[in-house]
This record gives C-alpha cells, sequence and structure tokens, in this order.
C-alpha cells in the first residue's frame, strides 16, 4: 500500500489538492490514470483518509489521516533496519507532508527503542504482528526483550483481553513484576 499512498501524495502536490478535503470521483480519477485500479485507489481512500463530507451523487470528501500517514511513512523508512533515532527522526519529517507533524508517540506500538552507549535506536516491532493470544503474545514479548518497563509494555498489552481476567491479572499470570523503589518505574520480565 506503500505504493498507492506515495502516488497519492505525490498527486496532492502535483493538483495542488487540500489535504482536508480530497473529492473522492477526482482522486480516484488520478489514481486511476496512474495505473491503479478503480478498487485498489478507494481503499486507499479508506485506508489513509477519513470521510468528512458526503457529496452530490456518490462522490464524497476525504481527508488525510495524519496518523495513519505517518506511522506507514515510518514503516517505510524502517525497512532499511536499525537506525540512530536522529536520523530516522530527519528521514521521517523530511517524508511527511507539508501541514501534517510526525511525532513519535504516533508510533507506539509500532517501533522500540534501544539505548547503547550514548545512542538512542530505532526498530519496528508492530504489535499488528504479535500472535493474539496472551500466552504466546508474552513468549514473543520476552524473547524480544527480558524485561520491559510498563512504558514500552503497555501498547502491546492493552488489547489483549481474556474473559474472567483483568489487564492486571494477565500481568500477575504472565509477569514478574519488580520495582527497586517506590519512586521508580516498574520493570516486568517472563514468569
Amino acid at each position: 500500500m506503500s505504493g498507492i499512498l506515495n502516488m497519492l501524495l505525490h498527486d496532492v502536490i502535483l493538483n495542488d489538492w487540500s489535504t482536508n478535503a480530497l473529492n473522492e470521483d477526482e482522486v480516484v480519477s488520478v489514481l486511476e490514470t496512474d495505473g491503479f485500479p478503480r478498487n485498489i485507489a478507494k481503499h486507499c481512500l479508506q485506508v489513509y483518509c477519513r470521510k468528512v463530507g458526503e457529496g452530490v451523487g456518490a462522490s464524497c470528501t476525504w481527508q488525510l489521516d495524519e496518523r495513519r500517514v505517518c506511522v506507514d511513512l515510518a514503516r517505510e523508512i524502517l525497512k532499511e533496519g536499525k537506525m540512530k533515532i536522529e536520523i530516522f527522526m530527519d528521514k521521517w519529517k523530511r517524508k511527511v507532508p507539508d501541514g501534517m507533524n510526525a511525532h513519535f508517540d504516533m508510533l507506539e506500538g509500532e517501533v522500540l527503542t534501544e539505548t547503547i552507549g550514548m545512542e538512542t535506536w530505532v526498530y519496528p516491532f508492530s504489535i499488528s504482528s504479535l500472535p493474539s493470544t496472551p500466552a504466546e503474545r508474552f513468549s514473543i514479548l520476552f524473547q524480544e526483550r527480558p524485561k520491559w518497563e510498563w512504558r514500552d509494555l503497555q501498547p502491546y498489552v492493552r488489547d489483549l483481553r481474556v474473559p474472567g481476567l483483568s489487564s492486571e491479572g494477565l500481568l500477575l499470570k504472565y509477569t514478574r513484576r519488580t520495582q527497586p523503589t517506590s519512586e521508580a518505574e516498574p520493570v516486568f520480565s517472563a514468569r
């Protein structure tokens, strides 16, 4: 889908369209001339935009969804592999369209950071690639990192649901919580 998103962003600039008011018929027509099938062009709007208005007839008005666009562009950059966070942020901000703001917190559940010496590195680790069963999910999480701070772990476990078991219950069942002092951030490791 990155190819069609890049083409859509290119067409927005080329045709001087507002990212807040994209006419469905016009966008689909231009994407078709760019070589994309009509159904794929419409799917692109559904994936990367939000419907903001019903038009005359079948045409609708769409607005680019800042988070979806920024996350997809970040994923594309991180296909290159692990990189220093400063380099990643520079590449990402240059790739994001004018009028959109790329914030690192948009990537919660999509990337992890690792501090090596004085440098922080970022690499892809998407929740969408993790299993939905708690035992398998925690197993993979602890293979990735033996210890997790809550702020890093939380995006990867908040969607887990087990009947009769709360989020806290899941953590008790699958993790061991350590907290050196009452002021310190809790750290979770495999049980």
